[in-house]
């Protein structure tokens, strides 16, 4: 099992429970979707602009693994088969988790664009988006953080 805990001002430590050594990254995001081609497509974007990331398959391996105070942000798909992206965004809130989050749909309702907003998420991807989309969320993510420019050009 994959843990991911918060150092303040260093990263995030990730180790496997059987592990011996542990790495420690800069501010992570965290791809959450249950669908592998998207999963896979946002992590290799996200690699080739120089952002850190790990996948998660579901809201549920997602909180198996968390251990809580990461400086990171989320891009979660809205719809998954289980723990929905916005229940998983409400039970981060309820464990008062300091995690941003940008969510991802392919069915933007006015209902649920309310109760993403309610959320307080950074914004919303509606797929297919663009890289300069997801470049202009993950800024506003990052100056959040107060560490500067991004390390990824604008």
């Amino acid at each position: 099992m994959l843990n991911i805990t918060y150092i303040p001002g260093r990263g995030c430590k990730i180790w496997y429970a059987d592990a011996a050594s542990v790495t420690i990254l800069p501010p992570l995001v965290f791809v959450i979707d249950d669908e592998e081609p998207v999963r896979n497509g946002v992590s290799r974007l996200l690699r080739a602009i120089g952002v850190p990331n790990t996948m998660f398959a579901s809201a549920e391996s997602f909180l198996e693994s968390y251990t809580g105070g990461a400086e990171g942000c989320l891009i979660v798909d809205i719809r998954m088969p289980g723990m929905s992206g916005l229940d998983l965004l409400e039970e981060l809130e309820r464990r008062q988790s300091p995690l941003k989050a940008i969510v991802m749909t392919g069915h933007a309702d006015p209902t649920t664009m309310k109760r993403m907003t309610a959320l307080r998420t950074l914004g919303c991807l509606e797929k297919p988006f663009s890289v300069a989309q997801l470049k202009a969320l993950l800024g506003v993510w990052w100056s959040t953080l107060g560490r500067g420019n991004p390390p990824w050009s604008p």
